[in-house]
């Protein structure tokens, strides 16, 4: 018997967090996958914050208000932005159907990377066993390696984010979670044809080398878009989206 599964299989078995739209939804191919690490990078102000609590909603979608489950999230760099999530409980669509809350978000507030790896390494697993959480948020997973390391540093820096990535990808396949990496990028002086400038994610290859899917996110103008960069198994597209004060959803594909 042929045990050898297919890429369409796979896709199949494959279980989805919905981003709350059906347009970004389409071009991931379901959602953002409950394997591995999924990283949103961009420049600031490109709405990788407010995808995010856009998440924090859609994780809560059960079909019994019992069985809901939660979201972890990490804060790196700055305040949670409390004041914009209760805004979209209010006003998302996502949140009047499902009757999304706060009470089910869980914050952590992070500074350093040996907090972040006592968290990440240690507080988490606890935290897992004792709740049932559907989405873990690091925002971002950059903030405190590039205060800390210096260029003599990289080795004991791959060696934090070779752990914490392997403690992540753990977190996802014994919990059946979306683990969300939100990244920081690296200018690239010389840019500026491409829609994207040819920002890179910070981190390197080592991060690199954890990650399963890649999602970038850029502003050109006054318009945002969205590009699925580097995935196993979705092809590389990208599409326009605004942020209202309802939420994030998709315009047209590019």
């Amino acid at each position: 018997m042929n045990s050898a599964t297919t890429a369409t299989e796979f896709l199949t078995k494959e279980d989805y967090l919905t981003t709350g739209c059906s347009k970004i939804d389409g071009i991931l191919r379901g959602g953002i996958s409950k394997r591995g690490i999924t990283q949103i990078y961009g420049e600031a102000g490109t709405g990788k914050t407010q995808f995010a609590l856009q998440l924090c909603l859609t994780a809560q979608i059960s079909p019994e208000r019992d069985s809901r489950k939660g979201v972890l999230y990490i804060c790196t760099e700055s305040v949670f932005p409390s004041k914009r999530l209760q805004e979209l409980l209010k006003t998302s669509p996502i949140s009047k159907k499902y009757k999304s809350t706060s009470d089910l978000i869980f914050v952590e507030h992070i500074s350093t990377v040996g907090d972040l790896e006592n968290c990440i390494l240690t507080r988490v697993p606890v935290f897992l066993a004792n709740n049932s959480i559907a989405l873990l948020i690091i925002d971002s997973i950059a903030a405190s390696y590039r205060v800390e390391y210096e260029e003599n540093q990289l080795k004991s820096r791959a060696k934090s984010l070779r752990s914490i990535g392997h403690a992540l990808h753990g977190f996802s396949m014994n919990n059946n979670l979306c683990v969300v990496c939100i990244n920081q990028v690296s200018a690239n002086m010389g840019a500026g044809k491409s829609l994207c400038h040819d920002n890179k994610p910070v981190l390197g290859v080592t991060w690199a080398c954890q990650v399963t899917n890649s999602i970038n996110f850029c502003r050109v103008n006054d318009q945002r878009h969205i590009h699925v960069r580097e995935s196993s198994y979705v092809p590389r597209a990208s599409l326009a989206f605004d942020i209202t004060q309802a939420g994030v959803f998709g315009s047209s594909i590019l």
